[in-house]
């Protein structure tokens, strides 16, 4: 496959079949996560494999999506927002708990950080932050190579998490990644059309 059409492949997916991830698979996009530039060389970075409902369940519990979601109550708080981008939210936010139940598997992706993301004093300080997704992205186009797609989560109980998942005191999580084979009838979320010469400049802005 043309490296231009695993790009063009690449989606955020939400809605996942009732089909497991052959392991080879995952395997593989680990390895080209691998491949993605690192600030310091080291390429701190792990990923859990979670693919067991229990510890699905468990990390809706601690990340407190249990409750349903009031659509019309997101309608109000985003009724203000870009069009495209009040859909993605609409789309996205009362799917957190099922895309992460029903999500064939999910991985966490952990890494070492220079600084505590929280204690971040200049962007040197999150060089880390950056190449763990560079890692991730590498992750997510290799999966989409073999037409299995994901979504990230940004968790807020990190913690909490990390003492759920035996993760280690001075790692840090990046990503919940759902991922699975796409359902058939999952949503693709509209994408703002970009016009990229009004965003090249040259020498100056």
């Amino acid at each position: 496959m043309e490296f231009k059409e695993v790009i063009d492949k690449r989606r955020t997916i939400r809605d996942f079949q009732h089909k497991e991830v052959p392991m080879d698979i995952i395997e593989y996009a680990i390895k080209n996560g691998f491949q993605a530039p690192t600030y310091n060389h080291f390429r701190a970075w792990d990923f859990i494999v979670i693919n067991n409902q229990a510890a699905k369940q468990q990390l809706v519990e601690v990340e407190n999506i249990e409750k349903e979601i009031d659509v019309k109550e997101l309608e109000i708080l985003f009724e203000h927002e870009e069009a495209i981008k009040k859909e993605m939210y609409l789309e996205a936010i009362p799917k957190q708990k099922r895309m992460i139940l029903e999500a064939p598997t999910v991985m966490v992706v952990v890494f070492k950080p220079k600084t505590k993301v929280e204690e971040a004093k200049t962007i040197y300080d999150l060089n880390c932050l950056a190449s763990v997704w560079t890692c991730i992205e590498n992750f997510l186009l290799s999966l989409a190579e073999h037409d299995v797609y994901g979504v990230t989560y940004i968790p807020q109980q990190i913690e909490t998490l990390k003492r759920k998942l035996n993760i280690p005191e001075e790692l840090e999580i990046a990503a919940i990644i759902p991922i699975g084979y796409k359902a058939d009838d999952a949503k693709i979320v509209r994408q703002k059309t970009i016009d990229i010469h009004e965003r090249i400049h040259f020498n100056k802005w």
